[in-house]
């Protein structure tokens, strides 16, 4: 059975797409508008993929850090078939320690 994300993407459609981010993030900045927004971001999304293909880790202030992980050779399912399958690499992303205390504390308070 194939691997699905924890979030509900039909019914959460609206909060997902492209269209929302941008405006959001143009609001943010008053002095840039919706196109400056998505080229910007789409710039530090080059940025982003360049750093990983060079060196395989790169840093986002106040958010975290994105890497390559080589990833065990493990067994796995390939159709109806048990297979061993190599190491590969994997993308992980690894959140700043305050941010994720933040989120931490938001949890217990909710409850």
């Amino acid at each position: 059975m194939a691997w699905t994300p924890q979030i509900n993407r039909k019914d959460n459609k609206a909060l997902l797409s492209e269209d929302r981010f941008f405006r959001m993030l143009a609001a943010q900045c008053p002095q840039i508008s919706r196109d400056e927004a998505f080229l910007l971001y789409i710039g530090m999304v080059q940025v982003v993929e360049q750093e990983l293909r060079r060196n395989k880790v790169v840093r986002l202030p106040h958010l975290g850090d994105f890497a390559l992980v080589t990833q065990k050779p493990r067994p796995g399912w390939m159709g109806s078939l048990r297979v061993q399958m190599g190491e590969r690499e994997v993308l992980k992303f690894y959140p700043k320690e305050r941010l994720r205390r933040y989120f931490n504390r938001q949890q217990v308070a909710i409850q």
